[in-house]
C-alpha cells in the first residue's frame, strides 16, 4: 500500500512540477509572493489492473459541497489539513471575550 501511495505522489509532484512555471509567471505579473496565496487542487487518478496510477485530470478550485456522508468526512479533512497549511487558527470565542474583558479593565 506504501508503494501505491508513492506512485500517486509522484504522479501529482510531477504534475504541479509542469505547471510550476506558468503560476509564478502569473504571481510575478500580479505582484503577489509564494506565501500570499493558494489553490486546492482536485486530482482524479485512475488506477489500472497493476496498480499503476494514471493521471485522468486535475481540477481548480475543486467543489467542497459534500454529496455523501463519506464525503462530508473527506472534505472535512481537506479543509482542516488546508487551513492548518495557509496558518488560519480556529477562532476561540471564549478566549477573545476575555481578551477583550482584559483590556477593558485596563483602560480603567
Amino acid at each position: 500500500m506504501d508503494l501505491l501511495w508513492s506512485r500517486i505522489y509522484d504522479v501529482i509532484v510531477k504534475t504541479i512540477l509542469c505547471g510550476e512555471h506558468y503560476v509564478l509567471s502569473a504571481m510575478k505579473k500580479n505582484n503577489m509572493y509564494r506565501n500570499s496565496c493558494f489553490e486546492v487542487f482536485g486530482f482524479d487518478v485512475l488506477l489500472d489492473s497493476d496498480l499503476k496510477p494514471w493521471l485522468v485530470e486535475v481540477n481548480l478550485s475543486p467543489s467542497l459541497a459534500p454529496d455523501s456522508p463519506l464525503d462530508m468526512t473527506i472534505k472535512t479533512s481537506l479543509l482542516t489539513d488546508t487551513f492548518n497549511m495557509v496558518g488560519i487558527k480556529r477562532f476561540d470565542r471564549k478566549k477573545e471575550s476575555l481578551n477583550k474583558l482584559k483590556y477593558r479593565a485596563k483602560g480603567f
